[in-house]
C-alpha cells in the first residue's frame, strides 16, 4: 500500500479521536502549504492538536520538528507512517504474547479436550481447502496462516478485509464519476498540463521506476494457488486478480511473462507473450486471451520509458517519457478503479472487458508509436518526423489522432527551446547532438577559412524535422547571421525597434527561452511558429547586412577591389608596370616576392591610389603555375589555394604573376579566397594583355632606326610594322571587349543589385553572379577559348623580342621569312579562335560574343583573306 494511503488512512483515524474541527483533507491542504502562509509552528501546533490523545504522541511531534523539511506535506507522511509502523509494531507483540499463553494452555488441557477437535466435519475440510485463496497477496507483508481459519471466523475475515480497502474505495469512487475503464481514454481528450509533485525521503531506497515483469525479488513471495480444486464459480475471482496485476506489470501465477523468442532486446520490437495455467477453464481462457493484448502493449511502453530514462537518449526522449509517464499515471488510476470494483464484488471478467475497451487503442498506439522509435533508433529531430507522420497517417481516426497530437507537442518543448535559441541568439545548446544544426568546432586552417560560411555551421538533414524541411535553410541563415553579429558585437547596429535587440550574448550559458517574450511552441494544427521563424529571419538578415554595410563598409572594399583587380585605377597600373616590367621578364623561380612587394608599396604612395583607405589590403603573389591551369582548378573544383609540386622552370614571371587581398572578418565573408582567385583570373588576363599591349607599343620606336636602311630593307620593315599593327588591334580589342563590354555592364548592374538587397546571403548571391558573368563572357571559364588567346599573346612577345634583336643587324631574306611566318602563325590562330568564339556564339544568347568578333574581324578582312 503506498505511503500517502496509509497516511490518509491514519491521519483520518486521528481526527476522529482528537476532536479536530478541520477534516482530514484540510489538513493535508494546510500541510502541503503551497501559498506559504502557514509557519513551521502554526503546523507543529496543529500536529500536537491530533496527537494529544495518543500516549507518547510529543514523540512524533519532535520527529516533525526533527525533520526540518522544506516541504511540510512530505514530513507529515513520514510521521503518520511512523506512527502506523508503531502501532503495528505494538499488535504484533501483543499477539505474540497471546498466543504464548494459547500454546501453554493447550499443553495443560486434557486428552479428551484433544479427540473432541480431531474429527473435522464435511463442510470444514471444504473450508480448509479454500482458505488459500486468501494467503498472501504478492506484496502483503502479513501472511494469513490456514491451518488457524475455521467456518466460523471465514465471514469475519471477509469483513474486515472489506473494511480494510473501505477508505480506498471511497477515495478511488470519488476521484470520478467515470465508469472504470474510462478514465484514462478521457483523459487523453483533456490532457492534463499540471505536473505531479513526487516526493524521496533520503532515508528511503529509491523506488521501482515501473513494474514491467523484471523484478524476480519480489515473486518467490507469491503463493502458488491450487485453482483446479476449486468450483468453476469461484474461479472467476482469482482470474480477476490475475488479470488485474498483469495489467500493470504484475507477474502472477496463472498468467505468466515471457519474451517471445530471445531474452536480447535492443530495439523493442520482440514482444511479451504470455503462458496460460492449464488449471484455467476454456471460458476462463478465452476472456484471459482477449484482454492479455493489452498487458503486451503497456509492457512495450514501460519498456521504452524505462530506456529513455539515460540522459543520452535525448532531450526529445525524455520528454516523450515524461507525457508517458503521465499518461501511464491516468491508466493506474482505471486499474486501481477496477481493482476496487472487483474488491466490493461488483466486477467480472464479462465487465472488465467492456470497461478496458476504451484503453485498448490507446494503448496500443503507444505500443505502436514507442516500437517503431526504437526501431529506427529514433533520436531528436527524427522522433518528431515520426510521430508527424504516424498522425498523417491516422487522419481518419480522430481518438489515436489526438494521442499522437499530444505526443508531438509534448515532445517538441525541449527540441523548440533548442530552435528559439539558435533563431534569437545564433547559441546552439545541444550536448547530445539532436538539433539539426551542427556546429563544426575544429579551428580550421587559414586555406579552410574560405569555406567558413559554408562550413562553420551545416545542416543534418536527416534530424530535420518534416515539418520545418521547408525551412530548414532559413533556420540556418538566421543562427548563422546572429551569430556573426555577436561575435563581431554589433549590437548597434541592431534595429533599434527590435524585440530581440537586447538578446545577443557571448556564451551559451543562456537561459532555454532565448528571449523574454512568449515561449516558442509548436503545435500540430496552429502554425504560428512559422511566422515567428520568418521573423526571426528578417530580424537577423538586417542585423548583419548594417553591420557588414555599415561598420565595415563593405561597398568601399568593393570599389577598392575594383581599382587594383580590374585594372580601373589606371594611372597605378601604367607606374606599377614600370616598376616590375624588368623583373617580370625573368624566370619565376629567380623573382624576389620581398622585391615585388616593396615595389608595390612603392607605386601605392606615388600614385592617385594613396587617397583609397584600403589600399594597405593589397598584396602581391607569386603562383606557381599559369592562368590556364589555373582555370582548370576552378573548373574542375580542385583545391586551387594550395602550392602543387608543378614545373616553374619554364615559366616567366609574368605568367605567374598577380594581386592577392587581405580581407578581414567578417568581410572576407564576401571577399573570401574563393572569390579571391576568380578576380586573380580576370586580372591576370588583363595584365597579360596589358603587358603585350606594353611591348608592341614600344616597337614604333624602331621605325625610327630603318631610316638608316636603304630603300629595299626599309620596305621589308614595312611588312613587319603591318604585322605588329595587326597585332595590336587584336590584342587592344581584347582588352577594351573584356573591360567595357563585359566588367564595367555587369558592374554597373551589381551596383544596382546591391542597393537593393535585404540580407547578406543577397549580397554573396549578386556578388558571384557578378564575377560568375566576368569570367564566363571574357572567355575564363572555357579552356579552350583561353588557350588560343594565350598562344596568340606569346606569338606577339616572340615577334617582339624578334624584331628587336633584328634592328641591329642588316635585314635578310632570312628576316622576310621570319615575318612572313610570324603573320602566317598569327592569322591560324587568330581565325582559329574566332571560329571557336562563334561557335561558342551559337549556343549563348549573348550578343557580346558576336561583337568581338566584329570589332576583330572587321568588315571580314581576317575571313576574305584567309578564303585568298
Amino acid at each position: 500500500m503506498s505511503t500517502e494511503i496509509v497516511a490518509k488512512k491514519v491521519l483520518t483515524e486521528l481526527v476522529k479521536k482528537s476532536g479536530c474541527t478541520y477534516t482530514s483533507d484540510n489538513i493535508v491542504t494546510i500541510f502541503h502549504n503551497r501559498d506559504g502562509k502557514y509557519s513551521s509552528k502554526r503546523l507543529a501546533t496543529l500536529l500536537a492538536q491530533l496527537f494529544k490523545t495518543i500516549p507518547n504522541g510529543t514523540k512524533y511531534v519532535e520527529m516533525y520538528a526533527s525533520a526540518n523539511s522544506k516541504e511540510s506535506y512530505p514530513a507529515l507522511v513520514m510521521v503518520l507512517n511512523r506512527f502506523a509502523n508503531d502501532l503495528k509494531t505494538a499488535h504484533s507483540e501483543k499477539a505474540a504474547a497471546a498466543a504464548a499463553a494459547h500454546a501453554t494452555q493447550q499443553e495443560q488441557s486434557t486428552k479428551a479436550d484433544t479427540l473432541n477437535v480431531a474429527a473435522p466435519t464435511a463442510g470444514s475440510e471444504t473450508v480448509h481447502k479454500r482458505v488459500s485463496l486468501f494467503e498472501s497477496p504478492p506484496l502483503s507483508s502479513t501472511r494469513i496462516i490456514p491451518e488457524q481459519v475455521t467456518p466460523e471466523n471465514v465471514q469475519e475475515i471477509k469483513e474486515k478485509l472489506v473494511q480494510a480497502t473501505s477508505s480506498v474505495s471511497n477515495r478511488l469512487s470519488s476521484s470520478s464519476t467515470l465508469p472504470p475503464g474510462s478514465i484514462i481514454a478521457a483523459a487523453h481528450h483533456n490532457y492534463p498540463t499540471v505536473s505531479r509533485t513526487s516526493f524521496e525521503f533520503a532515508h528511503r531506497k529509491a523506488p521501482i521506476v515501473a513494474w514491467n515483469f523484471n523484478y524476480e525479488e519480489l515473486y518467490p513471495l507469491q503463493s502458488k494457488a491450487n485453482v483446479a480444486a476449486i468450483p468453476v464459480a469461484a474461479q472467476e475471482p482469482i482470474v480477476l486478480k490475475e488479470v488485474l496485476n498483469c495489467l500493470i506489470g504484475v507477474k502472477g501465477t496463472l498468467i505468466t511473462p515471457k519474451k517471445s523468442s530471445t531474452s536480447f532486446d535492443p530495439d523493442g520490437s520482440l514482444a511479451v507473450e504470455f503462458q496460460l495455467s492449464n488449471q484455467l477453464t476454456e471460458s476462463c481462457r478465452d476472456m484471459v486471451v482477449e484482454v492479455l493484448p493489452l498487458a503486451a502493449n503497456y509492457a512495450a511502453v514501460q519498456s521504452f520509458i524505462e530506456g529513455a530514462s539515460i540522459p543520452e537518449a535525448g532531450v526529445v526522449l525524455q520528454a516523450l517519457r515524461s507525457v508517458l509517464k503521465t499518461i501511464m499515471t491516468d491508466y493506474y488510476l482505471s486499474i486501481a478503479q477496477l481493482d476496487d470494483l472487483r474488491c466490493r464484488r461488483g466486477l467480472s471478467m464479462q465487465r472488465l472487458i467492456q470497461f478496458l475497451k476504451p484503453v485498448f487503442p490507446t494503448m496500443e498506439e503507444l505500443a505502436a508509436t514507442v516500437s517503431e522509435i526504437r526501431r529506427n533508433n529514433c533520436r531528436g529531430g527524427q522522433v518528431l518526423s515520426l510521430l508527424h507522420d504516424r498522425i498523417t497517417a491516422k487522419s481518419g481516426t480522430n481518438h489515436a489522432q489526438k494521442v499522437l497530437v499530444h505526443l508531438i507537442e509534448s515532445a517538441a518543448v525541449p527540441f523548440m527551446e533548442m530552435l528559439q535559441l539558435w533563431i534569437y541568439r545564433g547559441v546552439i545548446n545541444d550536448p547530445e547532438k539532436e538539433f539539426f544544426i551542427d556546429h563544426n568546432s575544429k579551428e580550421l586552417k587559414e586555406n579552410e577559412l574560405v569555406d567558413f560560411w559554408e562550413k562553420q555551421y551545416t545542416i543534418r538533414n536527416e534530424k530535420v524535422p518534416c515539418f520545418l524541411d521547408k525551412y530548414a535553410d532559413i533556420i540556418l541563415r538566421t543562427g548563422k547571421y546572429l551569430n556573426v553579429v555577436r561575435v563581431c558585437g554589433g549590437s548597434d547596429f541592431l534595429p533599434a525597434h527590435s524585440q530581440y535587440s537586447s538578446t545577443t550574448v557571448a556564451t551559451t550559458g543562456t537561459s532555454k527561452g532565448g528571449t523574454d517574450g512568449k515561449q516558442f511552441q509548436y503545435k500540430h494544427f496552429d502554425q504560428s511558429y512559422i511566422d515567428e521563424i520568418e521573423e526571426a529571419y528578417n530580424f537577423a538578415s538586417s542585423s548583419l547586412l548594417n553591420l557588414i554595410m555599415k561598420k565595415y563598409d563593405l561597398m568601399g572594399r568593393l570599389l577598392s577591389v575594383k581599382r587594383y583587380f580590374l585594372l580601373q585605377q589606371g594611372d597605378f597600373i601604367t607606374e606599377f608596370m614600370d616598376a616590375v616590367e624588368e623583373d617580370l621578364r625573368k624566370n619565376v623561380d629567380t623573382l624576389h616576392p620581398i622585391r615585388l612587394a616593396n615595389l608595390l608599396d612603392v607605386t601605392l604612395g606615388l600614385s592617385s591610389a594613396k587617397f583609397d583607405e584600403y589600399h594597405d589590403d593589397l598584396k602581391t603573389m607569386l603562383l606557381p603555375y599559369g592562368i590556364v591551369t589555373q582555370i582548370s582548378k576552378i573548373v574542375n573544383n580542385e583545391d586551387a589555394f594550395v602550392d602543387t609540386l608543378s614545373d616553374t622552370s619554364q615559366l616567366k614571371g609574368i605568367e605567374c604573376f598577380t594581386f592577392t587581398y587581405k580581407a578581414q572578418w567578417p568581410v572576407s565573408i564576401v571577399l573570401n579566397l574563393w572569390t579571391i582567385s576568380k578576380y586573380q583570373m580576370i586580372f591576370r588576363q588583363l595584365f597579360y594583355l596589358k603587358y603585350v599591349e606594353r611591348i608592341l607599343c614600344r616597337v614604333w620606336i624602331a621605325n625610327n632606326e630603318t631610316r638608316q636602311f636603304a630603300p629595299n630593307p626599309a620596305k621589308l620593315y614595312r611588312s613587319a610594322f603591318t604585322l605588329r599593327q595587326k597585332m595590336l588591334i587584336a590584342i587592344q580589342s581584347f582588352e577594351s571587349y573584356m573591360m567595357i563590354e563585359v566588367i564595367e555592364p555587369n558592374w554597373h548592374i551589381f551596383y544596382h543589385n546591391m542597393k537593393q538587397v535585404k540580407n547578406i546571403d543577397d549580397v554573396l548571391n549578386y556578388h558571384q553572379d557578378f564575377l560568375d558573368q566576368c569570367l564566363k563572357n571574357c572567355m575564363l571559364t572555357e579552356p579552350d577559348l583561353l588557350k588560343p588567346i594565350i598562344n596568340l599573346c606569346n606569338i606577339c612577345i616572340k615577334f617582339c623580342d624578334f624584331l628587336a634583336a633584328a634592328t641591329t643587324m642588316a635585314p635578310t631574306e632570312t628576316f622576310s621569312e621570319r615575318v612572313e611566318q610570324f603573320r602566317h602563325d598569327f592569322t591560324d590562330q587568330l581565325m582559329m579562335l574566332l571560329r571557336k568564339i562563334a561557335d561558342v556564339a551559337t549556343l549563348s544568347t549573348s550578343e557580346r560574343f558576336i561583337n568581338l568578333i566584329n570589332r576583330i574581324n572587321f568588315n571580314s578582312y581576317y575571313s576574305e583573306t584567309n578564303e585568298n
